[in-house]
């Protein structure tokens, strides 16, 4: 029973936590379109790894950044 409550209690913290950001969160796509504000945030994200690695916008724009750069769009030229 303690332990459950203790699950319990941190599930509610980090919801409590998670609530505080008010910045809007972007999808992939959103990203792919935008890649202005996928390389801000990419930068911003590698700026405060500790409190942002795992923010849903960051996961988004470094997926974003793995998809443009696969697609071929956004490689270097080697000519």
């Amino acid at each position: 029973m303690k332990g459950t409550t203790r699950i319990l209690t941190l599930c509610v913290m980090a919801g409590l936590l998670s609530a505080c950001n008010d910045e809007a969160t972007h999808d992939v796509q959103y990203y792919l379109d935008n890649p202005d504000d996928r390389a801000a945030k990419i930068a911003e994200c590698a700026n405060n790894p500790g409190e942002k690695e795992v923010s849903p916008n960051c996961v988004n724009a470094r997926e974003a950044d793995t998809k443009a750069m696969l697609s071929g769009k956004e490689m270097p030229s080697i000519r």
